[in-house]
């Protein structure tokens, strides 16, 4: 059942990017007069659809992309120069059909991300991070850190900047970075192994950070058969106390939790507006307690007006096509591997947890999924609209268009890149479930 709810929550989510997508090239399209012979959200064979005036709108079998067909822009197709066909237009003209699927998908993100922080507020890191857990025999226990620890800089920079952790940790595998942090007041600084990840090969040097923030833990997932589960906690509650402790952050509650196993502990819950006290034996996990629920620090938010909200989705936006860049970068360099990207498997596991987890959730994955579309369809690889535009400026340098057989050939190259890619992606995606 999960696996057919993932293939629903990933047809939704491409389908609404993809529709936006393609109504970019449309629309663009139909403004200068150019026709447009198939709008159609999937490839394949037509299983479903309208025909409205010289436009075929079609639902296709292969529900992974789409595509629009402009008039006289097939390579078997007969061109008589009409005004309406595609190569007829000004370059200026193609360019901006070309670049608009990628600009509406943009366009998107940032219209899903203004609803969301103006609705819901702008959620802001309040301190630094600090240490969660540490895995026993990993590069973190190695340099010493415990639960408790502030990380204050790393590789010089100012952790509460989150991308610092992104930047020189996760997307620095195997590498070392000074690490400088405060542990009952004083200041420490030793050399961290950022390690690697068994499943991504991406830098994880075997602790788990929390932001500081003063707001209370989530229960975000409880598993089946354990002992939160056992106790009545629901995803959703909100742990503000511990045997008596409270207010109370995560790292305190995790280190009691563990070091609790077969004891009885009393934690406090916020749950539909009421406070109740449920009690939650710790499952004995070498040594540890263990209750079986995923938890997390809520981060403090901000209400903005609809103007401020708008500023916070483009800055957002922004800082968010920097970490794709900065990730392609990384790629390119070797700096970190392919599996670091998640195929269609992983974004439909993902598509599911964010349609079962609210509007808040989905909007934002959904902003977070179409921005990377629209940029990535614009790097420079034929196929893609960014191959494309290449062409174009190729053309527009030399002032003629190129032949038919050469555009073939550049297309075929592009498409064995791009097949290529995503063979290695979807075959790591497929070794990630092992």
């Amino acid at each position: 059942m999960s696996a057919l709810e993932s293939a629903g929550s990933l047809i939704l989510v491409l389908g609404i990017l993809v529709l936006v997508h393609e109504s970019g090239h449309f629309l663009v399209a139909k403004a200068f007069g150019i026709g447009v012979r198939v709008f159609s959200i999937g490839f394949g064979p037509r299983i479903a659809g309208v025909r409205r005036r010289d436009t075929d709108y079609r639902v296709s079998a292969v529900p992974l992309g789409g595509y629009v067909r402009l008039a006289g822009d097939e390579a078997d197709e007969h061109r008589t120069g009409a005004p309406e066909e595609f190569l007829t237009r000004p370059r200026w003209q193609r360019f901006l059909v070309f670049v608009a699927g990628a600009t509406f998908n943009v366009a998107l993100a940032v219209l899903l991300s203004w609803v969301v922080i103006w609705q819901y507020g702008e959620p802001y890191v309040a301190g630094y991070p600090v240490v969660n857990r540490v895995a026993p025999g990993s590069p973190a226990a190695d340099a010493g850190f415990e639960p408790g620890d502030r990380i204050l800089e790393i590789a010089g920079r100012d952790a509460r900047n989150e991308q610092v952790e992104f930047e020189e940790i996760v997307m620095a595998p195997d590498t070392t970075r000074e690490v400088v942090f405060e542990r009952d007041g004083r200041r420490h600084t030793v050399e961290l192994d950022t390690g690697q990840d068994p499943r991504y090969h991406m830098g994880f040097p075997g602790w788990a950070l929390v932001r500081e923030s003063g707001e209370p833990t989530v229960v975000a997932s409880v598993a089946p058969g354990s002992p939160a589960e056992a106790a009545g906690l629901e995803p959703g509650d909100r742990i503000v106390g511990a045997d008596g402790t409270r207010p109370i952050g995560e790292v305190e509650i995790r280190r009691i939790l563990a070091g609790s196993p077969g004891r009885d502990v009393t934690l406090t819950i916020e749950r539909d507006a009421t406070t109740r006290d449920i009690v939650v034996r710790p499952k004995d996990e070498g040594g540890q307690g263990r209750i079986g629920a995923g938890l997390y620090t809520e981060l403090p938010r901000r209400e903005l007006g609809a103007a401020a909200a708008l500023s916070a989705a483009v800055r957002v936006n922004v800082e968010r096509s920097a970490m794709l860049f900065f990730t392609l970068k990384q790629l390119f360099q070797g700096r970190i591997s392919v599996r670091a990207f998640s195929g269609p498997i992983e974004i439909s596991q993902f598509s599911r947890q964010a349609v079962a987890s609210g509007a808040e959730t989905f909007l934002t994955f959904l902003a977070f999924i179409s921005l990377q579309l629209g940029i990535l369809n614009l790097l420079p690889i034929p196929v893609l609209d960014g191959g494309h535009i290449l062409i174009l400026g190729v053309e527009s340098v030399m002032r003629r268009d190129l032949s038919e057989q050469v555009k073939e050939k550049v297309m075929l190259a592009g498409l064995l890149i791009l097949l290529t890619f995503f063979g290695v992606v979807i075959t790591f995606d497929v070794l990630k479930l092992t």
